[in-house]
């Protein structure tokens, strides 16, 4: 069930929040998700997480991002996804981002940790069209 996630994703698309999105916002975002500085990559993926705006990541925003992502990928995933996987796996990501231990994750914290984890700048390069 893809509706959860389409609906975070549109509403980092969605900047001015109007209930909908220009062909040039579309297209602009697009070239930056696929051909974008890593910088440009984590400042929208770190908008998707901070689903109300205000700046700052909350374990319970990642908690949404993380159980729409399991929906859209489904039950029969492999490996499996289990009733208790999106809490671990949140707590697990969060203790990470989360370097001063506030309970929140900032801009500053989520760049940090995601440009110098090898595993987390790998994965940005799935996007990557550019030769």
């Amino acid at each position: 069930d893809a509706t959860a996630y389409a609906h975070y994703v549109f509403n980092t698309f969605d900047t001015d929040h109007q209930g909908c999105i220009s062909f040039e916002d579309f297209v602009t975002i697009l070239s930056e998700l696929s051909r974008g500085t890593m910088t440009e990559k984590l400042r929208w993926a770190f908008n998707l997480y901070d689903i109300n705006g205000d700046g700052y990541i909350t374990k319970e925003e990642m908690f949404d991002i993380v159980s729409a992502i399991y929906s859209l990928v489904g039950r029969h995933a492999i490996p499996a996804v289990q009733e208790n996987t999106t809490q671990e796996h949140v707590d697990r990501i969060f203790e990470k981002l989360d370097i001063n231990g506030d309970g929140m994750v900032t801009l500053d914290e989520f760049m940090e940790i995601c440009t110098t984890d090898e595993n987390i700048a790998n994965s940005l390069t799935i996007l990557d069209t550019s030769f």
